[in-house]
């Protein structure tokens, strides 16, 4: 082989060596950008270890629906900013409905008596302060024959944090609730601003929490309508959020909540914030719905919300999974779509 060609061979030896330094430098550089990307967005992730077996969570096999996924979603009571246990004074299904687009929130008023193995008839709230999120989701599906497999677990102040990570939500108020809203505000959230005047307002996290927790102005059924509103407004502010805001909302939102969920489902399930979704809302009980309804203090001095909790359970399969499966009839989901 001549000089000539021995000088052209190396020099296209160094071009491909070249070539694939290059190539390996690139992949290299979109490996730390992606390991970048899911460290910021899923670094302080809270996620814990959680049961997968359907007979210690209450799951039947046949009550599963494919593309709807239901999460327990649990607003806990508690002083403690960085605890999650005690009673869950907030019980809302969240169920995503991929197919069709559609959220819908069912809030269990948490006065429901209910039976809690172990426990008895209870109140279904104390589920969560019995056995946390298992026993409490084991507790729903068991009484109402639902396919919650998953959680996520807030405390009131971390829902603030979560509210103000997109910039409050907007709601209007009457008087009566602003004066309660503020003396929650000034009780829990000490030295942050109240609300200034009734009518529509831009609510921070702490009022928007002192707002959902107003208790003895009227009803638990209107302060469930009062925390369905709370969450909607949110539903709203993430469909309105330009699509480079959402990083920094699920960052903060993960490093917040509690949750059973794994990187890959909360991956599994976003594609249905990137659509224009629209939310359906459920409360559970309902006087126009459960006619049999009764509330007030019982034989135990107990105050009881008491209902047929078989009839209530056929209303929330309508309103989930858009059937009710316990006859095969198929139907529009009933009562209390917003």
């Amino acid at each position: 082989m001549s000089d000539k060609k021995r000088t052209v061979k190396k020099k296209r030896q160094r071009r491909i060596l070249k070539t694939i330094i290059i190539v390996l430098l690139i992949i290299l550089m979109m490996s730390i950008a992606v390991s970048g990307a899911f460290f910021y967005l899923f670094g302080n992730l809270n996620t814990v270890s959680f049961t997968n077996d359907d007979e210690e969570l209450g799951v039947k096999e046949e009550v599963s629906v494919g593309g709807i996924t239901n999460i327990a979603l649990f607003g806990v009571d508690t002083r403690d900013t960085g605890e999650d246990s005690g009673r869950s004074d907030t019980i809302i299904i969240l169920t995503l409905d991929q197919e069709k687009n559609i959220i819908k929130m069912t809030s269990i008023l948490r006065d429901s008596k209910v039976p809690i193995e172990g426990h008895g008839e209870t109140k279904i709230n104390a589920a969560y302060a019995y056995g946390g999120p298992t026993l409490a989701i084991k507790t729903l599906n068991e009484t109402f024959d639902l396919d919650i497999k998953e959680y996520i677990t807030v405390n009131f102040s971390q829902l603030a944090t979560i509210i103000n990570a997109v910039d409050g939500v907007t709601l209007t108020l009457s008087q009566a609730e602003v004066d309660m809203a503020n003396a929650l505000t000034v009780q829990y959230f000490p030295g942050t601003a109240t609300i200034a005047a009734a009518g529509e307002a831009n609510l921070t996290g702490e009022q928007a929490v002192s707002y959902s927790r107003i208790r003895k102005l009227d009803s638990d059924n209107a302060r469930a309508t009062r925390q369905q509103k709370v969450l909607s407004a949110v539903f709203d502010k993430i469909k309105s959020m330009s699509k480079t805001d959402y990083p920094h909302f699920i960052r903060q939102f993960l490093g917040t909540a509690e949750t059973s969920l794994s990187y890959s489902e909360i991956l599994g399930l976003s594609p249905i914030a990137l659509t224009d979704f629209n939310i359906e809302q459920y409360t559970v009980p309902d006087a126009a719905y459960e006619t049999d309804l009764w509330g007030g203090i019982a034989s135990d001095g107990v105050w009881y919300y008491i209902y047929d909790l078989d009839e209530a359970a056929k209303r929330i399969h309508t309103a989930i999974y858009g059937n009710d499966a316990f006859t095969g009839t198929t139907g529009e989901p009933t009562g209390g779509t917003e």
